[in-house]
């Protein structure tokens, strides 16, 4: 004859009830992770403000979430055996959903280059750079050097000596903008994530996170200051400075051939499509991916943007920006665009000549700035909505 089993205990049906929204606890705060600091948080629209939170309190949701699912192990061990295969898939996913959140986007995907780049002269350049190739150029302590973007797109990050100093070059692909940095406190870059198509750059000494277009830092607020750059072709990067050098990269990593399949810089940078709608495109003054020059002033918080066209057709341009006084100029021979800075001696000068390196015959040598050089319009637009436009 037959018994019934008592029915479980209400002790043992709240144990069990606790280990489920435990282990429910551990998943949500794992795969959390996944979505918000891959590109799946793009693809969502995952806002910057949540990626800078999540960063922020990363350790603390690593341990809440470790320690849910230990505790909900222990607990659902002591009613219900544990099937062997289906905790190890527990722990397996769980522990690839914490790497992928952590480790993907900066060690793997967009692995920098801050201490292995490479770089090499124009003459052993030959089968390597094509005389129509944009180049983005930094000349910086007497040192010049070239980076294709076609070529440093996955990595973003890359360093180099430059007279003696240490220079951090960042490029993002998706605003196409090249910004480097004199690495005066010892920052060691990588690429903690992207929102609304531009890059978040981790300082991994300091834990800080800076926002590239707006050059901000999310915890410390301060700017960075940019070493200007311009832009031109290979051509003209070779006319202009025979003894620079280029960065090289061969693009033959599985992670860099994987990529290429995936992702397409032509595309990226004048096709009629956006990979991540995550930009305001409601700014129609411009194409959304036209190639922009762009200015800020801080001071005043006025921005410009420029068309190359206007540039190119006015010649020497004097402009106020704000508090700021430029003046930017086209170089044919050189194919490339370069501001200045027209203030001499605290007065503000009108500029009708100029070399390329700054130097007129009326008041000397001019210094030259950080130009946002063909940044796409529409991620422009979206991080300074309020910019001034002159086409």
């Amino acid at each position: 004859m037959s018994t019934t089993p008592p029915p479980p205990s209400t002790k043992k049906i709240t144990t069990l009830i606790i280990s489920y929204l435990l282990f429910v606890l551990a998943a949500v705060t794992a795969i959390s992770g996944v979505f918000i600091m891959t590109d799946i948080g793009q693809i969502l629209g995952i806002n910057k403000h949540v990626v800078v939170s999540y960063f922020k309190n990363s350790s603390a949701i690593l341990l809440t979430s470790a320690f849910s699912l230990l505790i909900a192990l222990l607990l659902y061990s002591r009613h219900k055996k544990l099937n062997r295969n289906w905790t190890i898939s527990i722990v397996v996913i769980w522990g690839l959903c914490i790497i992928t959140s952590k480790y993907l986007t900066p060690y793997l995907l967009f692995k920098d280059q801050q201490d292995s780049a490479e770089y090499i002269s124009i003459q052993d350049a030959s089968g390597y750079m094509d005389d129509e190739e944009r180049v983005l150029v930094v000349d910086y302590n007497g040192t010049q050097r070239a980076y294709p973007p076609e070529k440093i797109w996955q990595a973003h990050i890359f360093g180099g000596n430059f007279g003696g100093e240490d220079v951090i070059f960042t490029y993002c692909v998706m605003t196409n903008l090249g910004s480097p940095y004199v690495n005066e406190n010892n920052m060691q870059m990588k690429v903690l994530a992207q929102t609304n198509n531009n890059l978040l750059i981790w300082d991994t000494k300091s834990d800080e996170i800076i926002q590239q277009i707006t050059q901000q830092c999310e915890f410390s607020k301060k700017r960075m200051n940019p070493v200007p750059v311009m832009e031109m072709t290979w051509r003209g990067f070779k006319k202009l400075y025979p003894n620079g050098t280029v960065l090289y990269n061969t693009w033959n990593t599985p992670i860099e051939k994987i990529v290429s399949l995936l992702f397409s810089t032509e595309e990226t940078w004048y096709g009629d499509k956006w990979m991540f709608k995550t930009a305001n495109f409601d700014d129609k003054r411009l194409p959304s991916k036209e190639h922009i020059i762009g200015i800020r002033d801080d001071k005043s918080n006025k921005q410009l943007a420029l068309t190359k066209d206007y540039i190119i057709k006015n010649g020497v341009l004097n402009i106020q920006i704000g508090d700021r006084h430029v003046a930017l100029s086209y170089f044919p021979e050189y194919e490339t665009i370069v501001g200045f800075d027209r203030v001499v001696d605290n007065e503000v000068k009108t500029i009708t000549e100029i070399e390329v390196d700054g130097k007129t015959e009326e008041f000397g040598q001019l210094d030259k700035i950080f130009l946002y050089n063909s940044v796409l319009w529409a991620v422009w637009a979206h991080y300074y909505p309020e910019s001034d436009i002159l086409q």
